[in-house]
């Protein structure tokens, strides 16, 4: 399940359930809607995620591809054990910018 929050210029995007193939098609098109509407800014709520997928790992590194080419900026926060785990397993885990929660986050890119 997705479930989308928009502040100003940040998008927050709360992910349950298991990112698998179907999941992740929906996230990316969503994630290029936000995009294609002026958003550089996102906020990606893992803490409900019980399965990543490499599917799910795709979408978010061709995001953070795409916010980097837009002077955009993404972070992942409230991870869950399953992912982190997962992300440190495909030596991804460096890639992401990563913090605990959800308000942290945005602290951080309210402020760009």
């Amino acid at each position: 399940m997705l479930e989308v929050e928009k502040r100003k210029n940040l998008v927050i995007i709360k992910v349950s359930g298991r990112l698998e193939i179907n999941q992740a098609l929906e996230l990316e098109d969503l994630i290029n809607s936000h995009i294609a509407n002026g958003a550089k800014f996102f906020v990606f709520d893992l803490g409900n995620i019980n399965y990543l997928s490499s599917s799910g790992i795709r979408v978010f590194i061709a995001t953070l591809r795409q916010l980097k080419d837009l002077n955009g900026r993404m972070i992942l926060a409230n991870l869950s054990n399953n992912v982190i785990k997962t992300l440190k397993i495909v030596e991804l885990d460096g890639l992401f910018e990563i913090v605990d929660n959800v308000e942290d986050a945005v602290k951080i890119l309210e402020k760009e």
